[in-house]
C-alpha cells in the first residue's frame, strides 16, 4: 500500500481503496459519523495513490467532494468558519489577526533561532511541533507594487508574483529573494496588494463556495501580466487547478486562462526564461563547497509534474553538489492542517524523511514548498540533525557562508 497514512495505521478505510468503498455506501447525512469524518480527514491529498490506481479513480477529487458534502450538511465548525470565512477571506483582517498573534509568540517555548514549540496544552494543534515565528514585517509591506530591473537588463517581460500566505506572513525573505533574482534577470515584477490566499486550505476542507470567491479575487488581481510566478508548490498547484475545482461555471474558462499563466519559480527560470548555468549562478556567492539534497513537494512533483527543473537549478550553482535522497518524492506528512490535527501520524511519516536526509550526509535540504519546509525543520529538530532547510530562492540568493 503506497498511501503514507495507511502505512502508519492499520485502518483499511484510511487508504484510497477504503475511502472509495465508503463513498459507495453513503445514503445521507446520517452516515457522516465522527469516524467517517476522521477517515476522510486522514488524507494528505498528496496524490501518491493516483498513478497506482488501476481504475484511474481521482480519489483526491472524490475526497474533496465528500468533504464538500459534509460541509453542506454538517457545517464547517466554529474554528474553520472563523479561519476561512472571517479571517482568510479578508486579507487585511487576516494580517491584523496574525500581527496580534505574533505579539504573543514570545510566550511559547523557544527553540533554535526563530523557531518556537507548541506546548502540551495545545494538544489539538500538534503539541510539541516546531513552528516558525510570524514575521514582524510582512512581505506586502516590504515590497513595492512594481519592482523593475535596471534599464540595461530589461527584457520587456512583466510577471506577477503570487505571495501566498506562508511567504507573505512567515517567510518574507523568500519573496524578496525571488523578486530580486527575477529583477536581476531583466524581469519586471508586479506584486498586487489585492491578492489573497490561494484557497487550497478551503478547497481541501470542502468549503468550495468561499474558495471560489477568493479565487475570483486572485484572478482579478493578476489581469495584466504575462505570467504569474509563485514560490510555493501548494499555491502553484491550487492556482493551476482553479478551472478543475470550479468547472461548470461561465467563469470556468477564465480560470483556465488564468491557470495557463501560472508558473512555479523553478519552472519559469528553466522552461520560460531558459536561463543558462551562468545566468542561474549570477547571484550565488558562497565560500567552500555545499552538499545539497532536494525534497520534492507533492504539489510540485505529482500535481504539476515538475521534478527536473529544481534539480537543474541546484546543479548549475558553483560549489554545490546535489545528492539525491532515497524517496525524495515521498510525502513529508505535512498536508496543511493534517500536520496539526493528526500530528502523531504526521511525525511518523516525517521520520522516514529525516532518516533519508541523514543518510545523504548533506549540509542543506532544499525544497520549494513553505509547508514542507516547516515539516522538515520540525523533523530534523526532533531527531537532532544538523541540516538546514532552505527554499530554492535562498540557494540562488544566499546569505552568509552557505
Amino acid at each position: 500500500m503506497v498511501c503514507p497514512v495507511h502505512q502508519m495505521e492499520a485502518d483499511e478505510y484510511t487508504a484510497a481503496r477504503g475511502r472509495n468503498l465508503l463513498v459507495n455506501q453513503i445514503n445521507g447525512k446520517k452516515d457522516f459519523t465522527r469516524q467517517f469524518r476522521q477517515r476522510f480527514e486522514k488524507c494528505l491529498l498528496c496524490g501518491t495513490c493516483l498513478p497506482k490506481c488501476p481504475q484511474q479513480i481521482p480519489i483526491d477529487l472524490l475526497t474533496v467532494s465528500v468533504r464538500e458534502e459534509m460541509v453542506k450538511t454538517k457545517g464547517l465548525g466554529l474554528a474553520k468558519h472563523f479561519a476561512f470565512r472571517y479571517a482568510m477571506k479578508d486579507r487585511a483582517r487576516f494580517g491584523k489577526i496574525l500581527r496580534w498573534a505574533g505579539k504573543y509568540q514570545k510566550y511559547l517555548p523557544a527553540g533554535e533561532g526563530k523557531i518556537r514549540h507548541l506546548p502540551e496544552f495545545l494538544s489539538a494543534l500538534g503539541s510539541g511541533r516546531c513552528i516558525p515565528e510570524i514575521a514582524p514585517v510582512f512581505l506586502r509591506d516590504r515590497l513595492p507594487v512594481l519592482s523593475s530591473p535596471k534599464p540595461e537588463k530589461r527584457k520587456g517581460i512583466r510577471v506577477g508574483f503570487f505571495m501566498g500566505c506562508a511567504i507573505d506572513f512567515i517567510y518574507p525573505e523568500i519573496g524578496q529573494k525571488i523578486v530580486r533574482f527575477l529583477n536581476g534577470q531583466g524581469v519586471e515584477v508586479l506584486v498586487p496588494k489585492e491578492q489573497g490566499c490561494c484557497a487550497l486550505p478551503l478547497i481541501g476542507a470542502g468549503d468550495l463556495r468561499t474558495a471560489q470567491e477568493m479565487a475570483q479575487k486572485n484572478l482579478e488581481a493578476f489581469g495584466k501580466v504575462d505570467w504569474v510566478i509563485t514560490g510555493c508548490a501548494t499555491c502553484g498547484s491550487a492556482l493551476k487547478d482553479y478551472g478543475t475545482f470550479f468547472e461548470g461555471e461561465e467563469r470556468g474558462k477564465r480560470f483556465d486562462s488564468f491557470a495557463a499563466k501560472v508558473r512555479d519559480f523553478s519552472e519559469f527560470l528553466v522552461r520560460d526564461l531558459k536561463l543558462t548555468p551562468v545566468d542561474l549562478s549570477s547571484g550565488a556567492e558562497r565560500k567552500g563547497n555545499l552538499k545539497v539534497t532536494y525534497h520534492d513537494p507533492c504539489h510540485l512533483s505529482r500535481y504539476q509534474g515538475i521534478k527536473e527543473e529544481p534539480r537543474q537549478v541546484i546543479s548549475a550553482l558553483p560549489g554545490v553538489e546535489l545528492i539525491e535522497m532515497d524517496g525524495a518524492d515521498q510525502c513529508c506528512g505535512m498536508g496543511g492542517s493534517f500536520g496539526l490535527s493528526y500530528y502523531d501520524i504526521s511525525k511518523k511519516i516525517a521520520d522516514k524523511k529525516a532518516y533519508a536526509i541523514r543518510k545523504t550526509g548533506a549540509d542543506v535540504v532544499v525544497t520549494t514548498c513553505p509547508g514542507c519546509r516547516m515539516q522538515l525543520v520540525d523533523a530534523l529538530n526532533r531527531h537532532g540533525l544538523p541540516q538546514r532547510v532552505l527554499h530554492l530562492a535562498e540557494l540562488l540568493e544566499p546569505d552568509g557562508d552557505y
